[in-house]
């Protein structure tokens, strides 16, 4: 896929936390190609890869493994540009995160979010998209969605749960302090669990008349999709493995067009139904074999395989060994 970026609004508080941790935020943003410039040009893109490494990066510097969720917290509320506008226009928390996932990809092409409302507690689950070390990414994107919810909320709100995909980190009380929930590790998929009413929640915001002329400017703004259609469709392809329900039809029909425009669409961007389906299986994968703890058949259904036996295989084709050789020897750095 082409390269994922972050608007560069994600650096507020980066400095600030480096500065509290008594490391040189400066030196090592310089160190990976960023300047300092970020606060007069918040619309900028950079590097998605580049913005993980500075915290892996800084984690590293610091000796701090709760650096990723130091650098949400110290940021505030975050500044997502127009999306953040049109969130504080919807009326329910419910309307405010379905739109947040719908238009996230124009603030950073490398972040999935997903409303899963089929159980009986609402769950935003996240995912970050990178071959490299994820956990300083996944705790920053934790503590800024929490922030983001209480922003439309209130201060008060917290979720019954944080779950994220790898082991718990020697530092979690920064997490816990902020979050004010049970923090869950080696789970499945990261996300936040909300509380059974949450979406019903209603959001602060203006009276009825000023709501729909502010939509109406902000929409106008955001017209056409984001730049990158296949990480729509990568979004939903994700979604639809889970639930064993992924073909061309039903994705085409999730986006509000038939079959033959899905593929011409993908194909005007160099990829095909196949190819864009096997990245996604990919990454499901390798993100969920390397993490340790997740059994095989939860990562054979992830990836929308109906046995082990069959994800086996298909892990053999792609990745030239078995899903245990590749989690004893290190996978990413094969």
């Amino acid at each position: 896929m082409n390269r994922k970026v972050v608007r560069s609004a994600t650096l507020f508080g980066y400095l600030k936390a480096a500065s509290e941790l008594g490391i040189d935020g400066e030196a090592l943003m310089a160190k990976v190609g960023l300047g300092n410039d970020y606060a007069d040009n918040p619309d900028s893109l950079i590097s998605a890869d580049t913005f993980i490494t500075l915290l892996n990066l800084s984690a590293a510097e610091s000796g701090r493994s709760d650096f990723g969720a130091r650098a949400a917290i110290a940021r505030g509320v975050p500044d997502y540009g127009p999306v953040s506008l049109l969130l504080r226009e919807e009326e329910t928390l419910g309307d405010a995160l379905r739109t947040f996932a719908a238009r996230l990809p124009y603030h950073s092409d490398s972040t999935y979010l997903e409303l899963d409302t089929r159980f009986g507690k609402p769950f935003l689950s996240f995912r970050i998209i990178s071959n490299l070390p994820t956990s300083q990414a996944s705790e920053y994107c934790a503590c800024g969605l929490v922030q983001s919810i209480r922003w439309l909320v209130g201060s008060d709100w917290h979720p019954d749960a944080v779950c994220q995909e790898h082991p718990r980190p020697a530092h979690t009380s920064a997490q816990s302090n902020f979050l004010r929930c049970e923090l869950r590790y080696d789970q499945v998929m990261g996300g936040i669990l909300l509380g059974r009413d949450a979406l019903n929640l209603k959001v602060i915001t203006s009276d009825a008349v000023l709501r729909r002329h502010a939509k109406t400017l902000i929409e106008h703004t955001l017209t056409g999709s984001p730049a990158h259609f296949e990480v729509q469709v990568a979004r939903i392809m994700t979604q639809k493995l889970r639930d064993s329900s992924c073909d061309a039809d039903s994705i085409a029909s999730s986006l509000g067009m038939n079959r033959r425009t899905l593929h011409r669409r993908l194909s005007s961007q160099g990829l095909s139904y196949s190819t864009l389906l096997q990245q996604v299986r990919y990454e499901i994968a390798r993100r969920l074999v390397e993490v340790g703890t997740v059994p095989l058949t939860d990562v054979a259904e992830a990836t929308g395989f109906g046995s082990q036996s069959a994800f086996s295989r298909w892990f053999q084709t792609t990745f030239g060994c078995t899903a245990s050789e590749w989690k004893r020897h290190g996978g990413a750095s094969r």
